[in-house]
C-alpha cells in the first residue's frame, strides 16, 4: 500500500527533523516551537500508517505481505484487530505510537527540560523507524493472493489480544525514565528528575507487569500444559526489565524522600531502558530460534539492533562517566533495621534477580559465540529464584512493621507477636494438608508472615486513603502470588488415562466418560467429555484439532474452575482403530506418584549398576507400583555401551502396559518414561488420551497478580498528585 509506506517515510523525516530541531534547542530554545510542531507532525503521520494498517487488515488487502501472513476473511472482527500486533512489522508499529503517544504527554510533563529529554526520546523512537524501513508492513506481495495464510490457532484469544500491546506500552514507558535520567546527566541538574521520573516508572510496571500477568494467563488457559511460566527466554526478556524497573520505583522512595540513592537511580532507569533493547535483539535477531518457542525469524535487521545497542550504551556511559563523580547523594539511615534500609536491602535482591536471569537468558547468545551453542535447564532458574524469594519475603515481613529511620526494638517485638503467631499457624495447616519440602515450608512461613503484617499496616493506612496502602496492597499481591505459585507448581496432580468412546472412567471423586469427536464448522474439533459428581453432570468441550497453519495438532484444555482447585482437563491424543496401543511421554520427579492404567506409580529412587562386561552402564529408575492393597517394584534401565543405547523394560501385571526408560536428568531428580498401553478390541475403537490434573490454590495466584496491578495503579494516581 504505497500511502502507508509514504506516512511510514513522513514520520521518519518529521522525527528527524524534530530531533534536528531539539537538538538545535540543547542550547537555544529558539527552536522549540519547531521542534514541537515537527514532533506532532510525526505523530501525525504515524498515526495514519497505524489507520491505514488497520484498515488494510479489515478489508483483507491480501497484496500487502503482512495482511497475507497473519490474517484470512474468515477471521472475526476481533482477531482481524489483533493481527495487527501478530508479527515483527506489525508489533514495531505498535510500539513506535505507543512511543509517539505518550511523546504528547513527555512534552507537557518536562517542562523546562523539554530540549535534552525529548532529544533522547526521539533517538530512541529512530530506533524503532529503522527497524520499521527495514521490514516494513506495507511490502507489497508479487501477486494478489485470493486469501490470507491466516492468524496462528494459539493467537486467536481474548487473552491475547490484550497482551501484546500492554507489553509494548510497558516498553514504550520505559523509554520516559531513561530519557529523563540522560536528560538530568546532560544538564547536571537532580533535583526534579526522580518528581519527573516516578509517575513514569510506576506506569511502566503497571503495563509491564499486566501484560507479563495476561501472558501468564493465557498460557495456562490455551496451552494445555499446565503452567503459567515456562523461563522461556522471550518471557525473561520482558521480566528482566519489569524487576529492575520495580527495584528502580523503590530507589525512587527513598530519593524523594530524602535525595539518597540518586546514582543507583539514574543507573536502574538507564539499565531498564538498554534491557529493552537487548531484549528485543534477543527475541528479534533470530539468536533464539532454537532455543524459544515464542522467538521471531531473522528479518535482517541485526546489524541496526547491534548499532543501536551500542548508541545508546555509548551515550550513557559516556554521560555516566562525565558526571557520576559530581553528583552528590545523601545517605540512608545507618539504622541497620530500618524501613530506609529494608528498601534498599530490597532493591539489591531484585537487581540480583534480574542479573542472574538475564545470565541464563543470555546462555544462547554466549555459548553460541563460544561455539557451543545451548541453553540452561529451567532447574537454573529455580535453583537461582527460590533462596533469593525467601530473603524477599523475609523483608517484607519485617518491613511494614519498622520505623523510617530508627525502630523501637521493644515496640517491634510487640508488632512481631501477632503477624508471627498467624503465620505459624496457617504453616501447620499447610504441613497437616501436605507439605513436607522443607524449602516449600519456609517459604510459606515467611509469605504468611509477610501476609499477615501488610494486612495489618494496609487496614491501618487505608483510613488515609488507598494512594497512602497502595505498597502495603501491592505487597499483600505478591505474598498470594508466591503461595499460589508455591501451592500450584508444587503440589499439581496429574495423571494420563486412556478413555475409551462411551465407557465410563471413574478418577477420583468424580467419573468422566468420553463420548467421541465433534466436527466444528471452523475445523478446531472439540472432544465431547461427560463429567458426572454427586449425581449432577455436565459436558465438557476441550479441543483437540490438527491445524493447517501450524502442521500441528493443537489442543486447548477445559478447566474446571474451583475456589481452592482447578481441575484441568488437556486432550493429548485422539485414535480410532481396532487395537490400541499408545506410547506416551512422561517426565516423573522423585517421590511423585502418578496413575498409569489404573496402578499408583512412584519414582522413588535412581539405581546405578556398576559397569558390566563389554563397558555397558545400567542406569536404572526403581518405582514402586500399587494398585489396591498390592505392591509391586518395577524397575526399567536405559543400558549404554559405547555408542549404543538399549532398553530394559518392565511390565505392569495386566500385561497389556509397559514402561521404558527414555533418560535420566540426574541435577533436577527427574526421570523421562515411555508408557506403552495395549486396548486390544474385535471393533473399532475412540480412545482418547487425557491428562487429567489438580491446581491447588492457584487462584491465589491470580487473586495476588490482580492486587499488585490495582497497588502499582493507586500507587501512580497518588504520585501524579504531588
Amino acid at each position: 500500500m504505497l500511502l502507508g509506506q509514504i506516512s511510514l517515510y513522513l514520520t521518519a523525516g518529521f522525527t528527524l527533523l524534530s530531533l534536528f530541531f531539539f537538538w538545535f534547542s540543547l542550547k537555544s530554545n529558539r527552536q522549540l516551537r519547531l521542534a514541537r510542531l515537527t514532533f506532532w507532525g510525526a505523530t501525525l503521520f504515524c498515526t495514519i500508517a497505524v489507520i491505514l494498517l488497520f484498515y488494510a487488515f479489515l478489508t483483507h488487502k491480501f497484496q500487502l505481505s503482512y495482511v497475507f501472513g497473519y490474517s484470512s476473511s474468515d477471521l472475526p472482527l476481533f482477531y482481524l484487530i489483533s493481527s495487527f500486533w501478530a508479527g515483527q512489522e506489525g508489533s514495531f508499529l505498535l510500539w513506535l505510537f505507543m512511543g509517539f503517544v505518550l511523546g504528547l504527554f513527555v512534552l507537557k510533563s518536562a517542562r523546562e527540560n523539554q530540549a535534552p529529554v525529548l532529544f533522547y526520546y526521539l533517538i530512541a523512537q529512530v530506533f524503532i523507524l529503522f527497524m520499521l524501513l527495514k521490514k516494513s508492513p506495507f511490502e507489497l506481495m508479487p501477486n494478489i493472493p485470493v486469501e490470507g495464510r491466516g492468524l496462528n490457532p494459539l493467537l486467536q484469544d481474548p487473552w491475547m489480544v490484550i497482551h501484546p500491546p500492554l507489553v509494548f506500552l510497558g516498553y514504550a514507558a520505559l523509554t520516559v525514565p531513561f530519557t529523563f535520567a540522560l536528560a538530568a546527566l546532560h544538564k547536571n541538574s537532580f533535583d526534579t528528575w526522580h518528581k519527573q521520573a516516578f509517575p513514569w516508572t510506576s506506569f511502566s510496571v503497571l503495563s509491564l507487569g499486566a501484560g507479563i500477568f495476561v501472558g501468564g494467563f493465557w498460557a495456562y488457559k490455551v496451552l494445555g500444559w499446565g503452567g503459567y511460566w515456562g523461563w522461556d527466554p522471550v518471557e525473561n526478556a520482558s521480566l528482566i526489565p519489569w524487576l529492575t524497573s520495580l527495584a528502580l520505583v523503590h530507589g525512587l522512595i527513598l530519593e524523594r524522600a530524602q535525595g539518597s540513592l540518586r546514582k543507583t537511580n539514574l543507573l536502574l532507569a538507564i539499565i531498564s531502558f538498554l534491557l529493552v533493547v537487548y531484549g528485543t535483539f534477543l527475541t528479534r535477531s533470530g539468536v533464539l530460534a532454537d532455543f524459544s518457542v515464542h522467538s521471531f525469524a531473522d528479518l535482517g535487521i541485526n546489524k541496526y539492533l547491534v548499532f543501536f545497542m551500542l548508541l545508546f550504551l555509548g551515550i550513557s556511559l559516556g554521560l555516566m562517566l562525565s558526571r557520576f563523580p559530581k553528583i552528590k547523594t545523601q545517605k540512608t539511615a545507618p539504622d541497620p533495621i530500618s524501613q530506609q534500609k529494608f528498601l534498599v536491602y530490597g532493591i539489591w535482591i531484585l537487581g540480583i534477580l534480574a542479573f542472574l536471569i538475564l545470565l541464563g537468558t543470555s546462555a544462547p547468545l554466549l555459548t553460541t559465540l563460544a561455539g557451543n551453542p545451548s541453553n540452561v535447564a529451567i532447574s537454573y532458574y529455580v535453583k537461582i529464584s527460590l533462596p533469593l524469594a525467601v530473603l524477599l519475603v523475609l523483608f517484607l515481613s519485617f518491613s511494614p512493621l519498622l520505623d523510617w529511620q530508627k525502630t523501637d526494638l521493644k515496640l517491634l517485638q510487640k508488632n512481631l507477636l501477632f503477624p508471627l503467631l498467624a503465620a505459624v499457624v496457617l504453616t501447620v495447616f499447610a504441613l497437616l494438608w501436605g507439605v513436607k519440602n522443607p524449602g516449600h515450608l519456609l517459604l510459606i512461613f515467611l509469605t504468611l508472615w509477610a501476609l499477615s503484617s501488610n494486612l495489618i499496616r494496609f487496614f491501618r493506612k487505608l483510613p488515609e486513603g488507598l494512594g497512602r496502602a497502595s505498597g502495603f496492597l501491592t505487597h499483600i499481591g505478591f505474598a498470594l502470588l508466591i503461595l499460589g505459585v508455591i501451592f500450584s507448581s508444587g503440589y499439581s496432580k496429574s495423571q494420563r488415562i486412556p478413555l475409551t468412546k462411551d465407557k465410563p472412567e471413574k478418577i477420583e471423586d468424580f467419573q468422566l466418560t468420553f463420548q467421541g469427536e465433534i466436527q466444528e464448522s471452523n475445523k478446531q474439533n472439540s472432544v465431547s467429555l461427560i463429567l458426572a459428581k454427586g449425581g449432577n453432570s455436565k459436558e465438557l468441550k476441550p479441543r483437540l484439532y490438527f491445524s493447517e497453519y501450524t502442521q500441528e495438532q493443537m489442543r486447548k484444555p477445559y478447566i474446571q474452575r474451583g475456589l481452592t482447585s482447578d481441575l484441568y482437563l488437556a486432550p493429548l491424543e485422539l485414535r480410532k482403530s481396532t487395537s490400541g496401543h499408545f506410547d506416551t511421554s512422561l517426565i516423573l520427579t522423585k517421590g511423585e506418584t502418578v496413575t498409569i492404567s489404573g496402578f499408583q506409580v512412584t519414582f522413588t529412587e535412581f539405581e546405578m549398576e556398576p559397569h558390566m562386561q563389554g563397558g555397558e552402564m545400567r542406569n536404572g529408575a526403581r518405582r514402586e507400583g500399587a494398585q489396591g492393597e498390592n505392591r509391586q517394584t518395577l524397575t526399567p534401565y536405559l543400558i549404554a555401551g559405547g555408542e549404543q543405547v538399549s532398553h530394559q523394560d518392565v511390565v505392569f501385571p495386566d500385561g497389556s502396559t509397559g514402561l521404558t526408560l527414555e533418560r535420566i536428568m540426574a541435577d533436577t531428580r527427574q526421570i523421562g518414561v515411555i508408557v506403552h498401553t495395549e486396548v486390544a478390541t474385535a471393533e473399532l475403537t475412540e480412545t482418547l488420551l487425557l491428562e487429567v490434573s489438580h491446581k491447588p490454590l492457584i487462584n491465589l495466584l491470580w487473586l495476588g497478580g490482580v492486587l499488585v496491578m490495582l497497588g502499582s495503579l493507586f500507587s501512580i494516581f497518588r504520585r501524579s498528585r504531588e
